[in-house]
């Protein structure tokens, strides 16, 4: 059995808090749940926001920067957060594919590609929600 590179994992994680900063309110401005912890409503939020850009419903620059800075990027990490305490493997394949799609915000335009990796992070996404016993919300296909 290949041992797990845990080490990098938490550097990932830490690093990947410190960049964002670490506040206790999600996109809307609204508090976590009462533990600092990820409840439903904000995960469902969140997926919504990376569901929109990972099936071309957003289109517009600023439409995609809304979704994913506004609805999905602060809960992305309050998940992490939890899962690292569970299973570090899936909170660290969450977060690089939080990375790329980050990377893929920073150009202009956006690569052709944003929606693939957008989806490869809604896929990471609801591992995690899984791991830390939240429910995953379903992309609807794009029209």
């Amino acid at each position: 059995m290949r041992p797990r590179p845990l080490p990098l994992l938490v550097l990932i994680l830490a690093l990947s808090a410190a960049a964002c900063g670490g506040g206790s309110r999600d996109g809307d401005g609204g508090p976590t749940g009462a533990t600092g912890e990820a409840t439903q409503a904000q995960a469902d939020q969140a997926m919504g926001g990376l569901c929109d850009i990972a099936t071309g419903v957003v289109t517009e620059s600023g439409d995609i920067l809304e979704a994913f800075h506004t609805r999905a990027h602060e809960i992305l990490h309050h998940v992490a957060s939890q899962a690292q305490e569970i299973d570090p493997v899936v909170a660290g394949a969450m977060l690089e594919a939080k990375s790329v799609v980050e990377s893929d915000l920073l150009m202009a335009p956006f690569p052709s590609d944003l929606p693939a990796h957008a989806q490869a992070l809604v896929a990471t996404f609801a591992d995690a929600l899984d791991t830390i016993g939240l429910r995953p919300a379903s992309c609807p296909s794009a029209t």
